[in-house]
């Protein structure tokens, strides 16, 4: 209305070029933490997505998944605007779930954390009780509907999608026989020949893990 045809057109093609350069920086980050759940063998199928192309020297399976689950998510845009707009509130309360976990798992339950060579020392305990409040806090805020009234169209279903994922998530480790909780002991350090022990990672890793480390040597 303000700039007419012509240069409407023009601001948004700005718009489609930011919109496409931003979806190849999420698919970059998404096929590169899926690559690494993939090398650690905690992924279904982590066999065929753990396998880097000779071609091209990328793993390029990894990045089609991607692809795929991208799309099939952003079908939901053509149920309402509701369930799309469920799926972009998720970026925000699935990462705050995923900055709360290890921040609480250090304090809660006893494990071997070593600070890094940033470290708050005394302060860390207050800063990480402030950080786990608020993101906790603002999770809670983005599961509230628009408006205090609202109807079944109107509901922001952002909690059932991230329950369906975190459901599935949880289901897959603790599923009979295969699931992670029978044989996960942590991520594989391939790239630090300093501080691995081949010894160590042969003892704890299955049978299903060894294919996948060894699949990724020869490739």
């Amino acid at each position: 209305n303000s700039l007419g045809q012509q240069k409407a057109l023009a601001i948004w093609c700005l718009i489609i070029i930011a919109e496409y350069i931003m979806a190849s920086n999420c698919l970059l980050a998404g096929s590169c933490q899926t690559f690494a759940f993939a090398r650690d063998g905690v992924l279904p199928f982590s066999r065929y997505l753990y396998w880097i192309n000779r071609y091209t020297g990328t793993p390029v399976n990894t990045v089609w998944f991607e692809i795929i689950c991208s799309l099939a998510i952003g079908l939901l845009s053509f149920v309402s605007t509701q369930a799309i707009d469920a799926v972009f509130t998720i970026a925000v309360t699935a990462s705050y779930i995923a900055y709360i976990t290890p921040i609480t798992n250090r304090w809660v339950f006893k494990n071997d954390f070593k600070p890094g060579p940033f470290y708050l020392g005394k302060l860390s305990f207050p800063v990480s009780v402030i950080a786990v409040v608020w993101m906790t806090f603002m999770s809670f805020a983005f599961f509230f509907p628009m408006t205090p009234q609202t109807t079944a169209q109107e509901m922001n279903y952002t909690v059932v999608v991230l329950g369906g994922f975190m459901f599935l998530a949880i289901s897959w480790y603790y599923f009979p026989v295969y699931g992670g909780v029978h044989w996960y002991t942590g991520p594989v350090a391939n790239f630090t020949p300093a501080t691995r022990d081949e010894d160590s990672i042969s003892e704890r890793k299955d049978e299903h893990d060894a294919d996948i480390y060894v699949e990724a040597v020869d490739v």
